[in-house]
């Protein structure tokens, strides 16, 4: 085996997934609501009645009893992004030989707590011990119904031709629970260099992560909006991820991304760049009804920011002040990158 035959840290790349995935996976019926894609983290199928049943799987990897909590995030916020309020939640975990017991008692009250605030039932949660994992990997299954049919026949196909000049809108804020794992991790470290109120005041930033129901809010505002959630990669592949699915390119400006100054030093600390780390609870979207939907989001308590528009052309362009540059394609998420080397 070659070196170039070695698949990179982290999510599979567009090119692997379309080489090596696409080609041997059947295409479906069409009841499918989604279609398959290196970008397209839910399914979906429409039943008899015409409503859509739809579901998102999440796997978060760690060894903190955080990593449940988040794994409910990643997956509810999938569906979020699609506009269906999830219904329920099923958890399972894999732990490495030598896990104890209490390390499962946390995740399970992990899953728990993020389902308690979303509002959702734990409905199933099992799990393994295997010697096939190093680190815990928790999987969650959140699944709801689409009921607008309109919309749900409208996403089976979600590449479109945007009109130029739609709005690109970011809600959250860049690298956020990348840091917050990290520092769910790594306490003990970080306090080597911050003071214990510094990271106590870190740790209360989960109340920044958005939540589902405040971005189901943007739909009631523009019902053909597009928004994807910051996962792997950061808001840098989020941004090529919405650009390949909404068929556009784009112009924004680099300063406006949101960031917490917790996240700043932290990300500082080990030598982290927090455009390229994973921030579940944070959004990116896509419309042409922006200042109705940072108004909508901004009431519920929600952090949104203008980041940019789309383009009717090809080029990605992020302009920093005077500098300009074009969107690479995604990177190697920085978090995975930071426990790989532990």
């Amino acid at each position: 085996m070659s070196e170039k035959d070695i698949m990179r840290i982290g999510k599979i790349t567009q090119t692997a997934w379309c080489r090596s995935v696409r080609k041997h996976l059947h295409i479906g019926d069409g009841d499918m609501l989604f279609a398959l894609s290196p970008w397209e983290t839910c399914s979906g199928f429409q039943t008899e009645t015409g409503d859509g049943y739809v579901w998102a799987d999440a796997h978060v990897s760690g060894d903190d009893a955080g990593t449940g909590y988040y794994a409910v995030y990643h997956a509810a916020g999938e569906l979020a992004a699609r506009n269906v309020r999830a219904r329920g939640a099923a958890g399972y975990v894999m732990l490495a030989q030598g896990s104890r017991e209490e390390q499962l008692a946390g995740i399970a009250a992990g899953v728990d707590r993020a389902c308690r605030e979303l509002e959702i039932p734990v409905t199933d949660f099992q799990g393994e011990v295997s010697g096939a994992v190093v680190h815990t990997v928790v999987s969650v299954s959140a699944a709801g119904v689409r009921q607008d049919q309109k919309a749900a026949n409208g996403v089976k196909t979600f590449r479109r031709e945007a009109a130029a000049q739609r709005e690109i809108i970011m809600c959250g804020y860049a690298g956020l629970e990348g840091t917050l794992r990290i520092l769910d991790e790594a306490q003990t470290e970080l306090e080597t260099r911050f003071v214990s109120a510094f990271l106590e005041q870190t740790k209360g930033l989960t109340v920044e992560l958005a939540r589902p129901g405040q971005i189901l809010k943007v739909f009631e505002c523009d019902r053909n909006a597009s928004v994807r959630q910051i996962g792997s990669g950061g808001i840098l592949a989020a941004l090529w991820e919405l650009s390949e699915t909404a068929g556009i390119g784009f112009e924004i400006d680099m300063p406006q991304i949101a960031l917490k100054q917790e996240t700043v030093e932290i990300c500082e600390f080990y030598r982290l760049n927090p455009y390229l780390m994973t921030s579940a609870g944070s959004y990116l979207i896509l419309t042409d009804a922006g200042e109705a939907v940072i108004r909508a989001l901004e009431e519920t308590g929600a952090h949104a920011v203008r980041l940019g528009a789309a383009r009717d052309q090809n080029a990605r362009v992020i302009q920093n002040g005077e500098e300009i540059r074009y969107l690479d394609r995604p990177a190697p998420d920085e978090l995975e990158i930071w426990r790989s080397k532990r």
